[in-house]
């Protein structure tokens, strides 16, 4: 596992390294190339790999208000980047004063400040500073100039197109849970902290866990899924309702989770849930014995999918 670091002005160096560069959002199989090609040069030339990346969306900051929903929170996203095999991962922290700085005073006071790279590896249409000023280009050219290579990764292709965190994003708005796994190379998930609900999944016996995730959090399609929950080590199949259900109008939550055979209090618990398949649509039931036979049916069907 990596080890994870918070970039702040006068850190001290990582020394000569070979850099992973980019937001990964997602993580997904193309960013999973770029980082592993890093760590397979750095240990070609003995020396560190380093994933930088950073704390949020830059649009989050640029513009709040269209930013787009991301695949993944942060410490999901550093989990999971931490996993590929690099021996730090580095965090910067996208704020207002880091948006409105140029592509080369980024490049000096955040990058050579804090490490030496030997080579940096990127997607071909990564771009960076004020505006959105830099790219490619800029980057070789520095390069050039400060003693590194620069290697520009083409968009990796399932067959269908490229993969892109753009392409996932529409996968996962339309449903398409299953699509959207096989680009990212593990199931979406979601994390949020667990708050009170109604009560009616008592009585229903199927208590459910209600979840309130990120602001930018990638909800898929109003529907329900089957899922997966880890809790203290353990796994457990789970139904998952995204969207307020029709046959409870006063439902505040969006996203409701019953952990198959667990009994025990979540409240003020943060939990992540990976999306493993699409089940059906949200249904309005009048009939209570309806509604239940149908929360049965929902249960199977996720218990099925978390075994297959």
């Amino acid at each position: 596992m990596s080890t994870v670091l918070h970039w702040e002005p006068g850190m001290e160096p990582l020394g000569a390294c070979v850099v992973a560069l980019g937001v990964f959002d997602g993580v997904h199989i193309g960013h999973q190339a770029l980082v592993r090609d890093a760590v397979e040069l750095a240990q070609a030339k003995r020396v560190r790999s380093v994933v930088l990346t950073f704390d949020r969306d830059p649009d989050q900051v640029v513009s709040p208000a269209t930013a787009m929903a991301q695949l993944l929170d942060l410490d999901d996203k550093l989990s999971l980047l931490a996993r590929l095999g690099a021996d730090v991962v580095l965090v910067v922290p996208f704020t207002e004063r880091l948006a409105r700085t140029a592509p080369l005073v980024f490049l000096d006071e955040v990058l050579l400040q804090t490490m030496t790279p030997l080579a940096i590896t990127v997607g071909y249409d990564f771009r960076f500073g004020h505006r959105a000023e830099g790219d490619v280009d800029v980057l070789v050219r520095y390069g050039a100039a400060h003693g590194f290579t620069v290697m520009a990764h083409q968009l990796v292709s399932d067959g269908e197109g490229p993969v892109t965190s753009t392409r996932i994003r529409r996968l996962v708005d339309a449903g398409d849970v299953a699509g959207a796994a096989r680009l990212l190379g593990r199931p979406h998930r979601l994390r949020g902290v667990v708050v009170h609900g109604r009560g009616e999944g008592v009585e229903l016996d199927a208590p459910t866990a209600n979840l309130v995730t990120a602001p930018y959090a990638a909800l898929p399609a109003h529907g329900v899924y089957a899922g997966r929950v880890e809790l203290d080590g353990v796994a457990y199949a789970a139904a998952v309702s995204v969207g307020r259900p029709p046959s409870f109008p006063d439902a505040t939550a969006e996203l409701e989770v019953h952990l198959i055979g667990f009994r025990g209090d979540l409240y003020g618990r943060t939990m992540s849930v990976d999306l493993l398949q699409y089940l059906r649509p949200q249904r309005h039931f009048d009939d209570p014995r309806e509604l239940a036979a149908a929360i049965r049916a929902d249960v199977e069907r996720a218990r099925q999918a978390f075994l297959e």
